[in-house]
């Protein structure tokens, strides 16, 4: 018989079944998170170890990708504060983490120490002299004032580098020196700080004189006003000190030493000589001002030829306080009146006397108890009184004619002398020797500081009438 052919059997299809829309969503959420986060942490500014270290944890929402963000930022600011951990330390770099002062700034604190006197803090070790600072900056053994690269033991040092560490820690002496020296002029002045050389402008506003009334509902009227002003140009003053390669080969720390000092000493002479010539310059007479006449002069109502004793301080007491204000002409009184008392050396007694007897001390020997009261000092006790004129006479040193004398008012009622300064209140220190020159020294002279005394101290001096 015949076989019957076998049918194929009919083929069976596979329906998957459909996949939850939710769990799609979810999948597609999650990814475009991730997506985010990856952007997010990307653009953060962090290094790739930080950034590679956070894009392979998982976030829930924004605020924490940005909180772990700003706590990768904080951790790497720890670390750099103030160069607190170095890695490898300066060169010859070493494995291990160095913790603390690097060799170099150990090496400063130690200059620091060693140009004032002292002995370094924080277990550093000293310097034995400027000499031993030499040859750890410049290795240059054998003395030829050139700079030795291969021999440095610390990184980043050039033929420069010695000069700016000891124009720095000149700098910081000077600075501490320079603020024990007495200011006698500080009462009287008024200092301002400019930012520019532009020539100084002093401006004395006046003419407004009483306010006029103003009746209810009324407006206001305008006021007029005058002025006067006085102009000055900044004055640089500066100098060279050097240090000559025979003082540090001699080790002649103390010359290194005494420099500051004599800078700070300088800059001083050199600012209270330029603020005393206001009251003597012009043969005693002070500067021209913008009106034409001396700053003393019979036209400012502010010139006298009497000696100094009660009865004049007296005179000259009224007479300033009837000084007016300009063009408006009415009198500036307690304003203008006398506050303070310059002398020369020979003077001090007498103005002492004239502010702190209780009575006129010209008359008390001969006269008393009659002598006249003496309504210019304060204070019941003596050494109230003898307190209140110190604080009130100011001896000028610098003047030598034994009979001048001067009194000023308040600067802060009534300006009269202004100190302009351009790059600070205080002398500065700095190198000029060039990094890329090679040579350490010229003609044998290191050349720091240059332009000490009041380089960078520009002042100018102003003076109203």
């Amino acid at each position: 018989m015949p076989e019957t052919p076998v049918q194929p059997q009919e083929a069976q299809s596979f329906n998957p079944p459909a996949a939850n829309p939710n769990d799609m969503i979810n999948d597609w959420l999650r990814t475009m998170a991730t997506a985010s986060a990856g952007v997010m942490i990307a653009n953060s500014g962090l290094p790739a170890p930080s950034r590679s270290r956070l894009g392979s944890r998982t976030y829930s929402s924004p605020e924490e990708v940005n909180q772990a963000i700003e706590t990768e930022r904080a951790y790497l600011a720890r670390l750099s504060e103030d160069q607190v951990i170095n890695l490898g330390g300066p060169a010859p770099r070493s494995p291990q983490i160095s913790m603390g002062l690097t060799g170099f700034e150990q090496l400063g604190l130690a200059l620091d120490a060693l140009i004032a006197g002292t002995r370094p803090e924080k277990n550093i070790r000293p310097l034995s002299g400027v000499r031993e600072l030499y040859l750890l900056l410049s290795g240059d053994f054998e003395m030829e004032g050139m700079f030795k690269a291969d021999r440095v033991q610390f990184a980043n040092v050039n033929s420069s580098t010695m000069a700016g560490m000891v124009a720095n820690a000149l700098n910081k002496r000077v600075m501490n020196e320079f603020q024990l020296y007495p200011r006698w002029w500080e009462p009287i002045i008024i200092a301002e700080d400019f930012d520019s050389l532009q020539t100084v402008r002093w401006v004395t506003l006046g003419g407004v004189g009483e306010l006029p009334t103003v009746a209810e509902g009324a407006a206001y009227t305008e006021l007029t006003w005058d002025d006067l002003t006085e102009t000055a140009t900044f004055i640089k003053k500066g100098g060279y000190l050097g240090l000559t390669l025979e003082a540090i080969d001699k080790d002649d720390t103390r010359r290194l030493r005494a420099a500051p000092r004599a800078l700070a000493q300088a800059a001083w002479l050199t600012l209270s000589k330029g603020i005393s010539d206001v009251f003597t310059s012009n043969t005693g007479v002070g500067p021209t001002l913008s009106d034409s006449v001396a700053l003393f002069d019979a036209a400012h109502s502010n010139l006298s030829t009497t000696a100094l004793s009660l009865t004049q301080y007296n005179a000259i007491r009224t007479a300033m306080r009837k000084q007016t204000e300009l063009n408006s002409g009415e009198r500036l009184g307690a304003l203008t009146a006398p506050k303070y008392v310059l002398v020369p050396p020979d003077l001090e007694i007498t103005a002492l006397q004239i502010l702190s007897s209780d009575k006129d001390y010209t008359y008390v020997l001969a006269n008393a108890p009659a002598a006249p009261e003496n309504i210019q000092s304060e204070g019941d006790a003596r050494t109230e009184r003898m307190q209140f004129a110190r604080d009130r006479v100011i001896v000028v040193d610098l003047w030598t004619d034994t009979n001048n004398y001067a009194c000023a008012c308040d600067p802060q009622l009534y300006p009269t002398i202004g100190v302009g300064f351009r790059y600070g209140r205080t002398p500065e220190v700095f190198s000029v020797a060039s990094p890329t020159a090679g040579l350490m020294f010229s003609n044998d002279t290191l050349p720091v500081p240059r332009h000490t005394l009041l380089s960078g101290w520009t002042y100018a001096l102003i003076t109203n009438a």
